[in-house]
């Protein structure tokens, strides 16, 4: 596996020419192959193999990325661009 240096700061994984990003989702370690994640993306990786339900609403907070602001929340719909090492959590609230 060969890393490089971006001139942003971030560092790509990179295997056979492909973009690997190792990023932390709820405290487990995961790997995106895109350097843009959007919220939705976030949320399977959170919650692998559950369905969309109108009655549960999430939120996601982030930290360590090269997006501008380095830190903050991500509005459903949103994206933001990650490095090695980007933390995010992603909580959910069931409405009823």
């Amino acid at each position: 596996m060969e890393t490089q240096q971006n001139f942003d700061g971030a560092d790509e994984r990179s295997i056979s020419g492909h973009e690997h990003f190792e990023i932390v989702v709820n405290g487990r370690e995961a790997e995106v192959n895109d350097r843009h994640v959007t919220f939705e993306q976030l949320v399977t990786i959170a919650y692998p193999g559950e369905p969309p339900m109108p009655n549960i609403k999430y939120s996601i907070t982030y930290r360590g990325v090269v997006s501008k602001p380095h830190s903050g929340e991500l509005a459903a719909g949103g994206s933001v661009e990650v490095k090695h090492g980007s933390i995010f959590n992603v909580g959910r609230t069931v409405q009823s």
